[in-house]
């Protein structure tokens, strides 16, 4: 069995509102903080910044003079609140250790061993985004996330779009208008303009699930969303890309 197939075959058999928390994790380190930078960033007391995995929390913009995204200043400020300078913080480093900035990528954990941000996403506070390899909490993280989304707690207390507005990453939400099959590739039609797709790319286990979707399905989906011939379309790679909606 693949290293994706159990936690599929476990959400298949486990209604997301009773999958089970996030294991509790070993500490990789112990660390000290310098301060809070956002609500998905911190600095350490030895320079190092720590970019949390699995979250992604509304931009503070600071650096121009755009105003700071809904939400930006309550997640950073949440974080400021639970680790003031200089407390300490474990952490759980990432299968890749760095982003192409440079940050080190962790997990960081509550004195228990539960990761952090099961908690923020529960909370509202930010987005799941996972990016491999460093995705093997994903069940108990997007189950966390879901519980926020369908409670419409922080972020999610605002209606998501049901078409895209431009190019680039994007969360929808709009009903499955149709949907069709081809050798290894499933199309799901959104709102009858954009255009969901599975391909190689995507396990076959996600494809079969996608594929039992049926027209008027409520769906949630997120992802890059581009033009190609006048069309939108959205690749579907990953099982935490979509959930339906209630």
């Amino acid at each position: 069995m693949s290293a994706l197939s159990l936690p599929w075959l476990l959400l298949l058999l486990c209604p997301i509102w009773t999958y089970p928390a996030c294991p509790r994790l070993a500490a990789d380190e112990t660390v000290r903080v310098e301060r809070v930078v956002d609500g998905d960033t911190l600095k350490l007391k030895d320079g190092r910044t720590i970019r949390l995995i699995g979250i992604d929390t509304p931009e503070l913009n600071p650096y121009d003079r755009t105003q700071a995204e809904p939400g930006a200043t309550h997640a950073r400020d949440w974080l400021r609140n639970n680790f003031k300078k200089g407390s300490q913080l474990k952490l759980v480093f990432g299968v890749k250790k760095h982003d192409d900035y440079g940050r080190w990528l962790a997990h960081p954990l509550w004195p228990s061993g539960a990761p952090l941000t099961e908690q923020m996403l529960l909370l509202g506070l930010g987005s799941l985004l996972l990016i491999a390899p460093n995705h093997e909490l994903w069940p108990c993280l997007f189950a966390a996330e879901t519980k926020a989304r369908r409670a419409r707690r922080g972020i999610w207390s605002r209606p998501l779009s049901m078409l895209p507005s431009q190019t680039g990453w994007q969360m929808l939400r709009g009903r499955v208008t149709a949907v069709s099959t081809e050798s290894n590739r499933v199309r799901l039609l959104l709102e009858d303009k954009v255009w969901l797709q599975a391909g190689s790319r995507s396990s076959p286990e996600l494809r079969l699930r996608l594929a039992q979707i049926r027209p008027g399905t409520l769906l949630f989906v997120r992802g890059w969303v581009y033009r190609d011939k006048g069309e939108w379309r959205l690749w579907l790679n990953r099982p935490w890309q979509y959930s339906k909606e209630n």
